[in-house]
């Protein structure tokens, strides 16, 4: 087919406003445009609010545009805080409500843009942007970047809310119907600050219920097959999956050049020796955590790289912890200020755990460097996650906790030695050397990008003559 009649898809993709939704987003972006095809050239317009597109506008090219989407003005809720990166907590419901007041604005976005639309890939708290996508004849698909382990589980507790069925997996269960559905009725409360436009319980179902055809899930079938297929069950659709979709990141967040003296550091300690702690990008934990996590750290008497984050000075994140405890001077630790580049220390030879909250991404990144996980999930989708890398073989050991949140310096000090030094770390580096095979190959198997791509031209009729 010569050049000239090549078709153009245009693919708008509509994260949430928070880096740990859209850095996936744009990774998929970056595969979907460099897919070679005889047939199609894909063009993506990315949406967010100003304050998520600055830091990233070296990623925009010919074939990526960055699209400033801009929220309505609410009170305590100026055009920087559009995003949940340094949000204070009590903000939360007004960013979701303001979020849930721009559908207008984004159907005129969607109108304004050239090339005209194809297709909309959007995510689970914006469930009203498929409707605007389709009063416009556009096709949308929802793109969980969740495990589809967590959004099975919260899919099934949700459509059994009222009267509560066992989850059919039980190594993913907390504890049975009624605790599952406990979890999920007080994440619902606590996420859903009232003045949002969609109750917090609907907006998956609605999200699930509104995705054209089929729903694409950040996973891969040779770790969630059954998971997806159980969730592919529940919403009566084809589950996608593009894949682990890991980034390597530029560097652009080492604002004062501390990966270096990090890798330095790593590079004097002994081989698979050193944890690696830490709880994601917008967790911040309270005085009494960051007390009890130094001193487990401490008495554990293993080497520990530990990334700490602290809120702006002008936020109001209740409890959070403004310093390092008083008199924690750990001598065989290290202790980053705000970032460092998490892959890269993983694959570094010194690392051999990982002590995480067990977000999605890092629960990928952990089983693609091959190091074991000590989980400590705090909140939301992490605990079955925890759960899904234990089943797996992934996890070698969990802190135990009372309650989320809720841990002594000693359970962490015993499983940080169980993983690193004890029989359970032997093991769980065995298996995750193998998961490390399992998530490269996926990662550059081209065919899940290739596959989704097919899915979404079926949707809008172009390139019909793309393989299968």
């Amino acid at each position: 087919m010569a050049q000239a009649e090549r078709e153009r898809m245009s693919v708008v993709m509509f994260p949430w406003l928070a880096h740990g939704h859209i850095n996936p987003y744009l990774e998929l972006a970056r595969r979907l445009t460099a897919v070679t095809t005889s047939h199609l050239d894909v063009v993506v317009h990315l949406v967010s609010t100003p304050a998520n597109l600055a830091p990233l506008a070296s990623h925009q090219t010919d074939r990526i545009n960055l699209v400033p989407l801009h929220l309505p003005s609410l009170p305590d809720l100026p055009p920087a805080l559009h995003t949940t990166k340094r949000l204070p907590a009590r903000l939360m419901p007004a960013l979701k409500r303001a979020c849930d007041l721009a559908a207008p604005r984004f159907g005129a976005l969607l109108d304004g843009l050239r090339p005209r639309p194809d297709v909309l890939l959007y995510d689970f708290i914006q469930p009203w942007a498929p409707l605007e996508a389709a009063a416009r004849g556009v096709p949308a698909v929802h793109f969980s970047t969740c495990s589809a382990a967590a959004t099975a589980f919260f899919a099934h507790c949700l459509e059994n809310e009222r009267v509560p069925r066992a989850f059919p997996f039980e190594a993913i269960s907390l504890g049975g119907p009624d605790e599952d559905a406990k979890y999920t009725a007080l994440l619902a409360i606590r996420c859903d600050g009232g003045t949002a436009l969609v109750p917090e319980r609907d907006r998956l179902p609605l999200s699930l219920d509104r995705s054209s055809g089929f729903v694409a899930v950040k996973t891969c079938a040779d770790i969630e097959r059954k998971y997806m297929d159980y969730l592919s069950q529940l919403v009566g659709k084809e589950i996608v999956p593009t894949g682990p979709l890991l980034t390597d990141g530029d560097g652009s967040q080492d604002e004062h050049g501390g990966s270096e003296r990090v890798i330095q550091w790593l590079d004097g300690e002994q081989p698979a020796s050193v944890v690696l702690v830490s709880f994601g990008s917008e967790y911040f934990m309270s005085e009494s955590q960051m007390a009890q996590m130094a001193h487990g750290l401490e008495l554990s008497g293993v080497p520990f790289l530990w990334v700490v984050r602290f809120p702006d000075a002008e936020d109001d994140v209740r409890g959070a912890a403004r310093s390092m405890p008083p008199g924690f001077a750990p001598a065989r630790g290290m202790v980053a200020e705000g970032w460092v580049p998490q892959r890269r220390v993983l694959s570094h030879p010194s690392c051999g755990a990982f002590l995480t909250h067990c977000g999605w991404s890092s629960v990928l990144e952990s089983m693609a460097a091959g190091v074991p996980m000590v989980a400590l999930p705090l909140h939301i989708d992490q605990p079955l996650n925890a759960n899904l890398a234990a089943e797996v073989g992934a996890a070698a050991a969990r802190v135990q906790q009372e309650w989320f949140g809720e841990f002594t310096a000693e359970e962490v000090a015993r499983a940080v030695r169980a993983t690193v030094n004890g029989k359970e770390g032997e093991a769980a580096r065995r298996r995750a050397r193998e998961l490390r095979e399992v998530v490269a190959r996926n990662d550059g198997d081209d065919a899940h990008i290739a596959a989704l791509l097919q899915r979404m031209a079926r949707l809008c009729s172009k390139g019909q003559a793309v393989p299968n």
